[in-house]
């Protein structure tokens, strides 16, 4: 398996900002990121800055790389159903910034692809993604925080609305989510409403 940031995108490395829109988050990402929706979609998103007078790169040649990298994977690790274990949701080349959005059936192939590809910014040690009520009632999670007050936050608040979707990750990634993001738990810096960066250890984000 080659390397993603080199093989896949053949691009210097480089780190853009996150954009967001009132009610959900930017989609396909605009930042290096895994990408959570409401309904459990899991998503990783590699973005490359390139020199814009270069004209040696196109969106089909990037696709075509990357693509001809997933059937390695996807040969492996068959799914044994119409669903491919992971494939490219989004690819695009334009003004100096090239993108590739992989999408994963589930949080074993995400994790697993992104440690066989190198991609190190979206690589967690575990990914889970569930809801408040079936993961954290009764638990001791540790210290919560709400994210629009930026203060702690009981437990007792964040269960009061049952069944939000809930991301548990294990390791240093970002994490953006399609909704604004109501509640973390961890190592957890928030860049913006939808986007959680976790430096390390366990984190526990609730979104809307």
């Amino acid at each position: 398996m080659r390397k993603a940031g080199v093989a896949a995108l053949a691009l210097a490395l480089g780190v853009t900002t996150a954009g967001c829109s009132p009610k959900t988050s930017t989609f396909p990402p605009n930042q290096n990121a895994i990408y959570v929706s409401r309904d459990g979609e899991l998503y990783t998103a590699i973005v490359e800055e390139y020199d814009p007078s270069d004209t040696g790169y196109s969106t089909e040649e990037l696709k075509a790389m990357a693509e001809s990298e997933l059937s390695e994977y996807n040969g492996q690790y068959a799914t044994g159903g119409d669903v491919l274990a992971v494939s490219v949701a989004d690819c695009a080349v334009s003004g100096g910034r090239a993108s590739i959005v992989y999408k994963f059936a589930g949080a074993e192939d995400l994790c697993r692809f992104t440690e066989m590809s190198q991609d190190v910014r979206n690589h967690p040690e575990s990914l889970m993604v569930t809801t408040n009520a079936a993961n954290i009632a009764g638990e001791d999670t540790g210290t919560w925080t709400d994210a629009r007050k930026k203060e702690t936050a009981p437990l007792e608040t964040v269960m009061k609305r049952k069944d939000l979707p809930m991301v548990v990750v294990d390791g240093a990634v970002t994490v953006q989510t399609e909704g604004r993001i109501l509640y973390y738990c961890g190592a957890v810096e928030l860049m913006d409403e939808y986007t959680a960066r976790v430096a390390e250890g366990t984190a526990y984000i609730i979104f809307r």
